[in-house]
């Protein structure tokens, strides 16, 4: 297979726009399961560029999925990097992370746009100000995927993928139901160490965010090794407290965007709607943090712990 059918295969071969992955098994070698995965997983990173970065305007979702393709392939690179090697591991996580900044900004502003556009009284100067601080945000999405298009990615992921799946020997050779208990292990352990520590702060839930995407994507990559609950019940769970947390978040990034927005303007008016916006997202942020803690208790962490647990203590029985 050459490098342009890798990135070339069928939906039915491997679902691309799907979160789990298709056509893998318990009973294939880690560097077969490790080259689908990466198929889909960067093939959704090659093709939601162009749409993001010429689309955007038609729906929002396309910078909105470039940022989850983009977190979803990373996360891959990271569950299998043993078979990539880390200097190309870290090149190409670096890379996808460029990317990935590059549309925050647009869509941190899509979703300021959207609430505009379903809210009441708010001053067409504003609303102007704000679709012309999503256009600006969107030349660095314009600039990541001709500069991409320029490097050849989308030649050098096929090549990747290539690698990995010529790589049965060590860890590659292994079965992949045997490994997955070891790859969920690591990212279960730093998952936890951080939703154990103080979350009292935005930083700190914004941090345990993060974990939480991470483990998410993880289990997305090793569902087909376990049990049916571990997707049908663990994982909705997982899914559920980034949802939570991801509230939180739109919060603390609102707050931050306006204080910026406050800073830039002298216009009076402008700026005593602007305080009011503030001052309303640091009270929701506050609510729903307090709300987040007063459900987040030791005895809930602690019942979440066991139940990963229960899959690596199936791995060592």
């Amino acid at each position: 297979m050459t490098e342009q059918e890798v990135l070339e295969i069928e939906p039915t071969e491997v679902l691309i726009n799907s979160k789990w992955i298709a056509g893998v098994s318990p009973n294939q070698l880690v560097c077969e399961v490790a080259g689908l995965t990466l198929a889909a997983r960067l093939k959704a990173v090659s093709q939601i560029p162009p749409l993001a970065a010429e689309k955007s305007d038609e729906d929002i979702e396309h910078v909105h999925q470039l940022r989850i393709s983009v977190r979803r392939a990373a996360q891959a690179i990271r569950v299998f990097a043993e078979l990539i090697g880390k200097a190309e591991a870290d090149a190409l996580r670096e890379q996808l992370r460029r990317i990935r900044f590059a549309a925050d900004e647009a869509r941190n502003w899509d979703v300021l746009c959207e609430r505009f556009a379903n809210g009441h009284d708010v001053p067409a100067q504003i609303i102007e100000q704000a679709k012309a601080r999503r256009r600006e945000a969107q030349v660095p999405i314009k600039a990541i995927y001709h500069e991409a298009e320029s490097k050849g990615c989308k030649e050098k992921f096929g090549k990747l993928i290539q690698e990995v799946t010529s790589h049965c020997r060590g860890e590659g050779r292994r079965r992949f139901g045997r490994q997955a208990p070891k790859f969920l292990a690591s990212v279960v352990k730093k998952f936890f160490r951080v939703a154990e520590a103080d979350l009292t702060t935005d930083e700190a839930l914004h941090v345990l965010r993060i974990r939480t995407k991470k483990l998410r994507y993880t289990m997305e990559v090793l569902a087909v090794a376990f049990d049916s609950a571990f997707r049908k019940k663990l994982y909705p769970q997982v899914t559920l407290l980034q949802d939570l947390l991801g509230r939180v978040n739109d919060h603390a990034t609102a707050k931050t965007l306006f204080g910026n927005w406050r800073s830039t303007i002298e216009n009076p008016e402008q700026k005593a709607f602007l305080d009011g916006l503030l001052l309303a997202e640091e009270r929701a942020t506050e609510d729903l943090r307090a709300a987040f803690l007063a459900d987040w208790t030791p005895k809930v962490v602690s019942r979440l712990k066991r139940r990963f647990r229960i899959y690596f203590d199936k791995c060592r029985a």
